[in-house]
């Protein structure tokens, strides 16, 4: 029972109502802590009957009752009467609801039971006073008649007479107070008295009514005159009459109001009426209640997918349009006609009716197969589904539906199959279906709501908080909310309504609604009917493809290269924005035409020719020609086109691109002139190298011999200072011109011959060359490799380690190590310089490997900035690569390069 107790756990906290459950036995298996108000303890009731708790005048009938609800799988409506463990008597009404597991076998019933004893009693108590207070008024019209015949009459017994008057009227009095009804007294519609019931019902004081004109109960001047034809007609027909209007109650209800109309005295003033009111509008609420249930099942009955009839005596009193589509007749050919001609001969019609004897025995829905016949002759096998309309007046007639099966028996187990998938497809669609009553309460809700929305039927049914819960933002629920407001009030239809709605898990989801209202037999609105669709995942399929069709454009428009597209009939679809700029033509005015209506006479049958080519040959076409271009000139292009296809496979159309290669024509010329001329500048740039590395480094090193010599015999502090910066400069230069004359060397190197070299004494050896330089910034050069790494190198590598040795020495702070390593990368060696000094920006590191170019911030180092474009030169041609990362382990950088190995 904990299971049971968790699921109704909502009812029975937010209701005043008992709710229980009972097996099939009718043994207690759960009932509410609310039944303890009867002193009764709801654990003791547990796993005991039922019938042990009722009043044994009805024990026997509801027994009877449940039983039968057990074998009809029907539980009505039933009022009993309950004993407390006082011996009190309770009216108890309840509402059963049968349950029944996967196979349709009984399991019991849940229900609610309502305490409805003191409606119970009010009503034959209101009844009593009612049929007694007629009666007395009757009996005083009569007394009052005979006492003004005889005053006529005994003028002598008059004063006795009046005195027994005033008395009988005062009883009267006193009884009017003292009724359960509201009683008044009005004259030309003025009301001289009125009972206390009667201001309860109105809830007005004496003193608010008394002497008023009765038009201020009435909401309109219509009901106000309604009753005034009443009162007339009981003062022309001296006779009682009783008529229902509505009354507005001082708080401003609008209440219903059933009332009764009789003359005081007749021969006295015939002005003069006495009425009685009684308040009937839950009766009216409830009949309202009755006609809308109806109006939905007749709304259900008509949009129900299959033929549904109703019949007495085996006469159509009614079907729906499904049947009269089912059998082709109309409606008005069907109804009120005898089955019979619906069945192909008499055993057909009477072997159905033989069936339908069954009723008799259980009552119980009855399904079977049969034959009719179409109003265009054709025989159908159907299934009927029978059942009665009251199981407890079986005369009253039958319901049935009927379905035309004859495919379903013709078809073989391969199309069986396919027709149980389909009907499995069909009761696993995500169709949200629910019906709102007209205050936007929610009275259904199916399990695809259910399983779209995450709420349950339990948290919806009945209340209209739906809407706070799958429209949490105010503003968008109050827009949602008045589209709905105007289906219900102004009968206004809807297609295609898309919301999103916010499930229970917080997920959103887009609905698409289809919603209309529903109205009763007076055509008034009582509901709603909406039908949802999720079409999250189709919106967002939409947007990617809207997505995608953008950026496909964006694309194409990206493209520097003119670009359009063609269906197969040669007409334009589209294209790119550098085609409108080469063209001048805008892609709207484009799209839907052809060649011969955009391009020059003499050249649109030269394009269409070539692309019919395209057509019948396939493959990509590539070509030569003229264009004319935005200012009207002759281009010389190259078009590269080829062919698309459609999601079958068949050719839809052609791509194609535009190349202009006029300025290439006119470059080869212009080339070839050159050709001669380059030859003659590399001879010259070989002449300058030698000038380079030569002349002018003979110059600068005998300048720097002298420099050498002054800066010995010099004694003036600021001569030395001027000679020393003469020294720097000269040391700068003589860098440069060794720098730039290895670099021209190397690019004018066509072949190096390479051998097998262990790098690692080269490494060795670099870093003993640099360890006197190292030391007088207080750092260690640390080769963190002793093993033999044979590689492919040409000797000049050595220029390599030595310049990357070099810069992390001047680079680094003093007081910091430089690490050499090899690292093994499969076919390669990558041998590593680590620094600590402050190492290279991102933006930089690609930058610091072009001639003469050096990173931001190490101006006050000497150097000329070709170094490290040497570096990579020489290690190219090596076939290998060189780079610059940061250092892991703190500040600074780590240089590398790739050498093959041998």
């Amino acid at each position: 029972m904990n299971k049971g107790k968790e699921k109704y756990q909502y009812l029975i906290e937010n209701t005043n109502d008992i709710v229980y459950i009972t097996n099939a036995e009718g043994i207690i298996l759960y009932i509410s802590p609310q039944i303890k108000r009867y002193g009764l303890d709801p654990e003791e009731m547990e796993n005991s009957p039922f019938a042990d708790y009722i009043y044994p005048e009805d024990c026997e009938k509801l027994t009877s009752d449940f039983q039968k609800a057990m074998m009809e799988k029907n539980a009505p409506t039933s009022i009993f009467r309950l004993s407390d463990s006082e011996g009190n008597v309770h009216w108890i009404e309840n509402y059963p609801h049968f349950q029944s597991d996967k196979d349709g076998n009984s399991r019991g019933l849940i229900g609610v039971l309502r305490d409805v004893t003191r409606q119970k009693l009010v009503e034959d108590e209101l009844k009593q006073y009612r049929d007694h207070l007629e009666e007395l008024v009757e009996i005083r019209t009569s007394e009052l008649k005979k006492a003004n015949e005889q005053l006529k009459m005994e003028i002598v017994e008059r004063k006795r007479a009046e005195e027994n008057l005033k008395e009988k009227e005062q009883h009267i009095t006193t009884l009017f107070d003292v009724a359960p009804i509201g009683i008044g007294l009005s004259c030309d519609r003025k009301i001289l008295y009125a009972n206390e019931e009667a201001y309860n019902i109105l809830g007005y004081s004496k003193e608010d009514i008394l002497e008023k004109d009765t038009r201020m109960f009435y909401p309109s001047d219509e009901h106000y005159r309604l009753v005034g034809e009443e009162v007339e007609a009981v003062i022309k027909e001296k006779r009682t009459r009783t008529t229902q209007t509505q009354f507005m109650h001082k708080d401003g209800r609008i209440i219903d109001i059933s009332m009764k109309l009789a003359l005081l005295d007749p021969e006295d003033n015939p002005r003069r009426i006495i009425y009685t009111l009684q308040d009937i509008t839950e009766i009216k609420n409830y009949e309202k209640a009755i006609k809308e249930k109806e109006a939905k099942i007749r709304s259900v009955f008509l949009a129900t997918p299959t033929g549904i009839g109703v019949v007495w005596d085996r006469v159509f009193r009614d079907v729906n349009d499904n049947m009269c589509e089912l059998v082709g007749y109309s409606r008005e050919e069907i109804v009120g006609v005898n089955t019979r001609f619906l069945y192909p001969d008499d055993e057909e019609y009477n072997r159905i009716g033989n069936i339908l004897k069954g009723f008799g025995k259980d009552k119980a829905p009855i399904q079977t197969q049969g034959k009719w016949i179409r109003k265009d002759g054709k025989k159908i096998d159907v299934a009927f589904t029978f059942a009665l309309i009251d199981p407890k007046d079986p005369p009253a007639g039958i319901t049935f539906t009927v379905e035309d099966i004859t495919e379903k028996l013709l078809a073989d187990e391969k199309i069986c199959n396919l027709t149980q998938f389909q009907q499995t497809v069909i009761e696993n669609a995500d169709i949200w279906l629910n019906v709102l009553n007209e205050n936007a309460e929610v009275v259904i809700w199916n399990k695809a709501a259910e399983k779209i929305s995450g709420y349950s039927r339990k948290e919806i049914i009945g209340t209209t908080k739906v809407w706070d819960l799958v429209y949490p933002e105010k503003e968008y629920r109050d827009e949602i909310f008045a589209e709905a407001k105007a289906i219900l009030e102004e009968g206004k239809r809807v297609a295609g309504f898309e919301t999103t709605i916010t499930r229970k898990d917080g997920e959103e989801r887009i609905i698409s609604w289809n919603s209309r209202n529903i109205v009763n037999e007076n055509r008034k609105f009582i509901g709603s009917i909406a039908i949802g669709n999720d079409v999250t995942q189709l919106k967002e399929a939409e947007k990617v493809q809207r997505t995608y069709f953008h950026f496909l454009q964006e694309l194409i428009d990206a493209i520097p290269l003119p670009v359009f597209y063609k269906n197969k009939d040669g007409i334009y679809l589209g294209c790119n924005k550098a085609f409108e700029d080469f063209i001048g033509i805008k892609k709207e005015e484009l799209v839907g035409k052809t060649v011969f209506e955009l391009c020059p006479d003499d050249l649109a049958p030269k394009y269409y020719e070539k692309d019919n080519e395209l057509f019948e040959k396939g493959g990509i076409q590539i070509y030569e020609s003229w264009c004319e271009s935005v200012d009207s000139s002759r281009r010389r292009v190259m078009f590269n086109k080829s062919l698309f296809t459609d999601l079958n496979g068949e050719i839809a159309g052609l791509v194609g691109a535009i190349i202009d290669v006029t300025e290439i024509k006119e470059t080869e010329e212009m080339l070839r002139k050159y050709a001669k001329q380059l030859e003659n500048s590399n001879e010259f740039k070989d002449i300058f190298t030698d000038i380079l590395s030569h002349d002018l480094l003979n110059h600068a090193t005998i300048i720097d011999g002298y420099t050498n010599l002054l800066l010995i015999e010099e004694d003036d502090e600021n001569k030395l200072q001027k000679l020393d910066r003469i020294d720097n400069t000269n040391q700068k230069l003589i860098e440069i011109i060794e720098c730039v004359a290895a670099f021209a060397k190397l690019e004018s190197t066509d072949e190096i011959d390479f051998e097998p070299v262990d790098i690692t004494k080269i490494l060795n050896d670099c870093r003993l060359h640099f360890e006197y330089q190292a030391a007088q910034k207080e750092m260690k050069i640390i080769l963190g490799t002793k093993g033999r790494y044979d590689a492919l190198v040409n000797p000049m590598i050595e220029e390599v380690f030595a310049n990357l040795i070099s810069n992390a020495v001047k680079y680094s702070p003093e007081n910091e190590n430089i690490k050499i390593d090899v690292k093994d990368q499969k076919e390669y060696w990558k041998v590593t310089v680590a620094d600590s000094g402050k190492g290279i920006a991102d933006k930089d590191k690609d930058l610091i490997f072009d001639r003469f170019k050096r990173a931001a911030g190490n101006y006050k180092i000497k150097g000329s900035g070709i170094g490290l474009a040497i570096v990579k030169r020489i290690v190219e041609l090596h076939g290998g690569e060189v780079g610059v990362e940061d250092n892991p382990e703190g500040a600074g950088s780590v240089f590398w390069v790739t050498l093959k190995k041998a």
